[in-house]
């Protein structure tokens, strides 16, 4: 007798996206555990269980005869519990299935550092323990007044314990262990008891939150569509169906588009349900989420928030799943395995039967064209919470000679400097976007007038002064600016363009004495972050500078200007979803202003005044944009009313990538037949050469999943055939249809 293992090997490699049998003497494996094996040349490999191990009545020799096979024997279990629990499992089968994408992938996004199925993960760190000294409830019944005395009296209702570390008097806490009266526990350093409990407090719903919140309740098997305008309260509706969630015993996800909001949603969540909370996101150490991950899994946290990959996270018993400003293009991931957060959410709900509520006051296009449908439950609030939805709304015309000064800045426009002044001398706040980090996107060479560009991608490098340095966001080149010479010779450089750093520049110049603070992804930390967003929220800070991790989320009572510098720059990008992002980002912008008592005030820079996106979204009116937006999505055939699909190839070398390309795309059409799907390129990308591989895309629209799904599954063929090209499917780029 012996147990047949089915292993995944713990490579991304494609010819082995299939599990391999394997063989163990006794019990104790389950699905989800980690094992070492023997593969190939190697005598020690990382590989996944992936199905419960089948016990098998006869000899193993016997098998292997019957068989014709020869089975090599699990050498090492790794984990003593599962990582993934069966629903897990199943929902990284249909991840894998869904966006035709190998297993180990999907998997390995699952995962902690330390914990992935792969070799280099064993060698991360596994969690950090702090030691710490307990009182044991002995009596004291040593000599009096000495200093072993006096200790045991500080110690003894430390009954939350007391850092080993802190104790000072060595000998006499080694004589209190030694006789019993104390002991030392190892305790996670996420967990020290100085964490203390707080029971749940109650709160009050006003009466349209109360009624969104009933609807929800009282539709269980439907997903909610929760669009409320920003200051509407959402986040008082996601604590109450929480709340309700763990008086039933079950879990809570809880997603946030970015990182930087987590503090802000995770103090509403602690003041409510503090002991319970776990938090996942990729600023975390290794140590952290290894932690957090434990602590999941165990069950003591019943509440994970986080970003996209928190997603994954698994919650015992899941019963709700929370997505807030889910509009946010940073619930899809850019880099394969290409997921979408939401999508996945729904999978969950499947397989876990948890309910799934989406909240945004600028709902994706596809999520509210469900809820017209009746696929979705529209639920709607459309009055402010405490706050006064009137604002002013500014439109400058940047073209118009007269809208700036070119002696003191020309991004800035004289109406903005204007509102600043009068933000400042009312003791106000003010918001100012520019969705462009850095000094400047290009650094021309004075003598030819070629711009500096980065030798693995051929764009333009963007110059950041602070560090003095060139750098390429694409690929994370770098370069100091100071030493940067031209092919022509050239050393003499002239900055183009703004970004942060430069109007963070051009306000200093000419504010002196205000207060101003800049947020970018330049910053880097997330304590440092916290800091910048908590002495803004204080009023320590006049002015908050920075890209769209600014406009999302953030409630500032005080702020009463929110400025947006080159408003429509993301409308000239070549894309389907350009119009739905612009309108995102100048809508949610646009609420960060007058939430408190003050009445608000909006000024938008453009250069194309006439624009109707910028307009709809200036006036936070998204039904006519949606309108307006499905008119144009049906025309040209992009979600909902199709599904879209993109192959990207991927060659070191020019001709290579261009050869490939048009290969798949014969072998493409060769295998279509009469499936309704169109096959368009392969056409060149925005960006065609990063980091030193060229790029080349086709894109398939289609009406049936199952259609797409079945003649994507040839390229595997073409994957393992043809080693010296890269192909990467990505399902849904950006969105997806109905």
């Amino acid at each position: 007798m012996f147990f047949l293992v089915k292993v995944l090997i713990g490579r991304a490699v494609v010819s082995l996206d299939r599990p391999f049998d394997y063989y163990a003497k006794e019990e104790g494996i389950h699905a989800g555990m980690r094992v070492l094996v023997s593969f190939g040349h190697s005598e020690k490999t990382v590989g996944f269980v992936l199905e419960e191990p089948v016990k098998v009545l006869s000899s193993l020799e016997d098998y292997q005869k019957e068989k014709q096979i020869r089975l090599s024997p699990i050498q090492k279990v790794i984990d003593s519990q599962p990582l993934l629990g069966p629903g897990l499992i199943q929902l990284a089968k249909d991840m894998a299935s869904y966006y035709a994408t190998d297993l180990i992938k999907v998997l390995n996004a699952f995962l902690p550092p330390s914990l992935k199925p792969k070799d280099s993960a064993l060698k991360k760190s596994q969690g950090r323990f702090i030691d710490y000294v307990f009182p044991t409830g002995k009596a004291y019944a040593g000599k009096k007044g000495t200093n072993i005395e006096k200790l045991y009296g500080k110690l003894a209702g430390k009954k939350d314990g007391v850092r080993l570390s802190s104790v000072s008097a060595k000998k006499s806490l080694q004589k209190l262990i030694e006789d019993g009266y104390l002991e030392v526990r190892k305790i996670p350093a996420n967990r020290i008891p100085e964490m203390v409990a707080s029971s749940l407090r109650d709160f009050a719903l006003t009466e349209s939150q109360t009624e969104a919140y009933k609807t929800i309740v009282n539709n269980p098997d439907k997903v909610a569509l929760l669009k409320g305008v920003t200051g509407s309260g959402k986040t008082e509706i996601y604590l109450s169906l929480a709340k309700k969630a763990l008086e039933e015993g079950k879990g809570v996800l809880v997603l946030i588009p970015e990182i930087a909001l987590t503090d802000q949603m995770a103090n509403r969540f602690y003041s409510f349900f503090r002991d319970t909370i776990s938090i996942l996101n990729s600023s975390l150490s290794d140590n952290r989420r290894y932690e957090e991950y434990r602590r999941i899994v165990s069950g003591e946290s019943k509440i994970v928030l986080g970003t996209r990959s928190a997603i994954f996270a698994p919650v015992e018993n899941l019963g709700l799943i929370i997505i807030d400003e889910e509009h946010s293009n940073t619930y899809k991931q850019d880099t394969s395995p290409f997921y979408d957060a939401i999508t996945v959410a729904l999978m969950r709900k499947d397989i876990e039967k948890a309910q799934v509520v989406l909240g945004s006051a600028t709902p994706r296009i596809i999520d509210n064209a469900r809820a017209e449908k009746g696929l979705y439950l529209p639920v709607v609030l459309s009055k402010r919470y405490a706050a006064s939805q009137e604002k002013d709304l500014i439109l400058v015309d940047m073209n118009l000679p007269k809208a700036y000064d070119p002696a003191k800045s020309a991004l800035i426009s004289k109406r903005l400097f204007e509102e600043i002044e009068k933000t400042l001398s009312n003791h106000e706040q003010a918001m100012v976007l520019i969705n462009r980090r850095g000094y400047a996107p290009m650094f021309l060479c004075r003598d030819c007038h070629m711009v500096a560009t980065c030798p693995n991608c051929g764009i333009p490098l963007n110059y950041h002064k602070r560090s003095n340095e060139l750098l390429c966001h694409h690929c994370d080149y770098r370069a100091s600016a100071s030493s940067h010479q031209c092919q022509c010779g050239g050393k003499e450089f002239m900055p183009l363009g703004y970004g942060t750093e430069r109007a963070y520049e051009d306000l200093k110049t000419f504010f002196p004495t205000a207060r101003i603070l800049r947020l970018d992804s330049d910053i880097t930390g997330n304590e440092r972050r916290h800091e910048i967003l908590e002495s803004f929220s204080l009023g320590e800070a006049d002015i908050l500078i920075g890209t769209q991790v600014i406009a999302k989320g953030h409630d500032f009572p005080n702020v009463t200007l929110a400025a947006m510098l080159d408003a429509d720059s993301s409308l000239r990008l070549p894309s389907f979803m350009a119009n739905e992002e612009t309108f995102d980002l100048v809508s949610q912008f646009v609420g960060r202003s007058g939430r408190g008592s003050k009445k608000g005030r909006v000024l938008v820079q453009t250069y194309c005044p006439k624009n109707e996106v910028l307009s709809l979204a200036s006036k936070q009116d998204y039904e006519s944009f949606y309108q307006m937006e499905m008119k144009e999505r049906r025309q040209f055939q992009y979600p909902p009313f199709v599904y879209l699909a993109l192959i990207i190839i991927k060659a070191m070398d020019y001709e290579r990538c261009t050869d490939a390309s048009f290969e798949i795309k014969n072998l493409l059409l060769s295998r279509v037949g009469a499936m309704r799907i169109n096959i368009y390129g392969p056409s060149t990308p925005y960006i065609p050469h990063i980091n030193g591989r060229y790029y080349r895309n086709i894109l398939l629209k289609y009406k049936v999943k199952e259609e797409a799904s079945e003649l994507l599954k040839v390229l595997k063929v073409y994957r393992m055939a043809n080693k010296d090209v890269e192909v990467l499917i990505d399902v849904d780029p950006g969105t997806e249809g109905i």
